[in-house]
Parts: structure tokens; C-alpha cells; sequence
């Protein structure tokens, strides 16, 4: 079956989660947008009228996107849990379909060509994913930023809010990547992420309890050396490489693992 068939069937197979998912991810957090806001309108509507809107500005500042994410710090804990939802998400998916008697896998098994197209099409889903969810949180900054617009008065609000969220805030960076280095570790480590997953699956496929329990002391071993890199007291240039070496090094060896088992292990 062709790379692009299979990519049609993960898709297919994933959109409707995604769609709920992000769907009660954008109701959540334009709720506390909401709140946020209008709490903050009733706080200043007393100062407002003592004096203008221009005075308040000069004495205090705008109302920013940012100092909305920096108070109301449980959005970016919804925009954090969803991404783990994520995880979780692909990590059911996998192994739900691998399970037991699947008729599913029997025929993905069963195709002509190279296996490694099924651990491919997931991957590229799982990325596309990625995209897709950073932008929904752009979507939800942005409703942040309209809600901020209509709710106060006009004045009150900065200008190109959704930037300045991106630019100030304490938090956004543990959610959406601001620089291009940023942006290609995380992605980096979201592959990695499903290489951990595949092993996980895939060993347990090949050999039902020492699979399981390679898999699971394969996981466990990533984590304690992520866990160790983030340790360590590093100057900005040697966590650069202590960060890629280390997504670099997991991803090639979960792949390779991955590869081995599903072409040499895994059987129908």
C-alpha cells in the first residue's frame, strides 16, 4: 500500500479526537479569557472613573495579551494538558491498534512493501499534529486578543497583542517554540516521543512480558537521562548541544529499534 494511502487512513482515524480535543481546549480557555477579562473590568471601572483612560495608560501601562497569560496561568496549564492529551492520544491509538488479534494489523502485515511505511505514515501524522495544535493555541491567543478588544474600553489595550504575548510573556515559551532553534528541538523531541511510544508498542508485539518490560525500562531509561541533561549546570551554548545530542541520540536509536522489530520481530 502506498505512503500516501496509509497517511489518508491515519488521518482519517485521528481527526475526529483532534476535533474534540481542540474544540473543548478553545471553549476552556476562551472561558478563562472571559473571566480573566471581565474580572478585570470591574477592577478598573472604579479607577476609570476618577480619571481617563489616557492617564491610567501613562500612570500604569496598557492591558496586555501577556499580563492576561501571566495571571490567569491555568491557560497555558489547559494549553500543556492538551498537548500531554496528545501524547497520550497517539500512545492509545498505536497500541490499540496492535493489540491482541487485530484484524487491522493482520493487514497492514499482510501489505506488499516496506513495513517501515506504517511506522512512517503514524510519524507524519503525529507531526502534522503538531502543527495543527500550534496553530489552535495562535487560534486561542487570538481570541484572547479579540475578547481583550471588546471587553475593555478602547485605549485601554496595547496594540499587535497576540505578538506581545509571544514577546513578554513569562509562560507562552513552555507551549509554542519562539525561536526556529526552539521550534526544531521541540519538534525533535515530539518525534522522539513517538519513537519511545513505538518501542514501547512494537516490543510488546515481538514479546508479549519481556517486551513489555523492555519497553517500559526503555521509556524509563530516556526519562531518567532527559531528567539528568536538565540537571546539569550548563552554560547556553553547551545545553544547545546537550539538548540536541540528546533528542538526536533517543530519536536514531528508538527509530532503529523501532525499524529492527517491526522488519525482523513483529509477525502476523
Amino acid at each position: 500500500m502506498k505512503l500516501l494511502t496509509l497517511i489518508e487512513i491515519e488521518v482519517k482515524k485521528i481527526i475526529p479526537w483532534l476535533i474534540s480535543l481542540f474544540t473543548l481546549m478553545t471553549v476552556l480557555t476562551g472561558s478563562l479569557f472571559f473571566k480573566e477579562i471581565s474580572d478585570l473590568k470591574k477592577k478598573l471601572i472604579p479607577t476609570l472613573l476618577d480619571s481617563s483612560i489616557d492617564d491610567y495608560v501613562q500612570n500604569n501601562g496598557h492591558v496586555t495579551l501577556a499580563s492576561i497569560l501571566d495571571n490567569q496561568i491555568l491557560i497555558i496549564g489547559i494549553f500543556i494538558l492538551f498537548a500531554i492529551i496528545i501524547i497520550c492520544l497517539g500512545l492509545y491509538l498505536w497500541y490499540k491498534e496492535w493489540i491482541g488479534s487485530s484484524k487491522r494489523i493482520y493487514m497492514l502485515l499482510s501489505l506488499k512493501g516496506q513495513r517501515t511505511s506504517i511506522l512512517l505514515s503514524k510519524l507524519i501524522v503525529i507531526i502534522l499534529s503538531v502543527f495543527v495544535y500550534y496553530a489552535i493555541v495562535l487560534l486561542n491567543l487570538g481570541i484572547g486578543s479579540l475578547l481583550l478588544n471588546t471587553l475593555l474600553p478602547d485605549g485601554l489595550t496595547g496594540k499587535h497583542l497576540v505578538q506581545g504575548a509571544l514577546l513578554q510573556s513569562q509562560f507562552i515559551n513552555f507551549v509554542l517554540p519562539l525561536t526556529m532553534t526552539d521550534f526544531i528541538y521541540k519538534l525533535l523531541f515530539v518525534i522522539l516521543m513517538f519513537g519511545l511510544i513505538s518501542v514501547f508498542v512494537l516490543s510488546d508485539r515481538s514479546k508479549r512480558i519481556f517486551g513489555i518490560i523492555f519497553g517500559i525500562f526503555y521509556g524509563i531509561a530516556n526519562i531518567a537521562v532527559f531528567l539528568y541533561t536538565k540537571s546539569l549546570f550548563l552554560f547556553v551554548d553547551e545545553r544547545f548541544f546537550v539538548n540536541f545530542g540528546f533528542v538526536l541520540i533517543g530519536t536514531v536509536l528508538s527509530y532503529g529499534i523501532s525499524t529492527w522489530l517491526l522488519n525482523k520481530k513483529v509477525s502476523i
